[in-house]
């Protein structure tokens, strides 16, 4: 899916999928590695966009910061979603192209259009074979059950991402503070002076 991943750096991942949010140094324990060798990975992971941090400062040092880090959840399903999307697509090429091609040279390397077939007489015009008709039936029926898997699973993505959006949202709406009301102005009492 376009990012590379040490063996380091699939274990942090997997940690961080199994606990909400974790410290750096709880993860460096866990993987008996220094601090500097898990912040190197989730560094990594941040800059792909795959997880996301707090920090607060150290009550111990006051001049430390202490990183909790999280998967970064719509990230995440917003990556899978367009992996499984690309695949479809290309799927449903592969299938347009298949339907296009009725015959192929014996050893499959060129495939031809009816209408190329006839016209070199049902003959290789690299080495004068005779060609062979495609029985691609299969492959296109199996390539179309994928898609329909492939669908399925995006609908499910895009429920998760709902799901995940409207927890957010409540959790957005939670932590808002409420304006404190605002006192009315008091009144002036101005007396007026008359003029003799």
């Amino acid at each position: 899916m376009g990012i590379e991943l040490d063996e380091q750096t699939q274990e942090i991942l997997e940690i961080l999928s199994n606990t909400p949010i974790i410290s750096e140094n709880e993860i460096a324990e866990k993987l008996e590695i220094k601090i500097n060798a898990a912040r190197k990975s989730l560094y990594k992971l941040h800059s792909a966009g795959f997880v996301e941090y707090t920090k607060e400062k150290d009550a111990e040092k006051k001049w430390w910061y202490i990183y909790f880090w999280s998967l970064n959840q719509k990230k995440l399903l917003d990556i899978y979603l367009r992996h499984k999307q690309k695949i479809v697509k290309k799927n449903e090429e592969t299938i347009v192209a298949e339907r296009e091609f009725e015959f192929q040279t014996k050893d499959g390397a060129l495939k031809f259009k009816y209408e190329e077939a006839l016209a070199n007489d049902f003959v290789s015009p690299e080495n004068g074979r005779p060609l062979v008709q495609i029985n691609n039936l299969n492959f296109i029926q199996q390539l179309e059950t994928d898609i329909q898997t492939l669908n399925t699973q995006i609908n499910d993505i895009k429920l998760l991402q709902e799901k995940y959006k409207e927890e957010m949202t409540k959790l957005i709406v939670a932590e808002e503070v409420p304006e404190e009301p605002k006192k009315k102005p008091k009144k002036k009492i101005v007396a007026k002076v008359a003029k003799k």
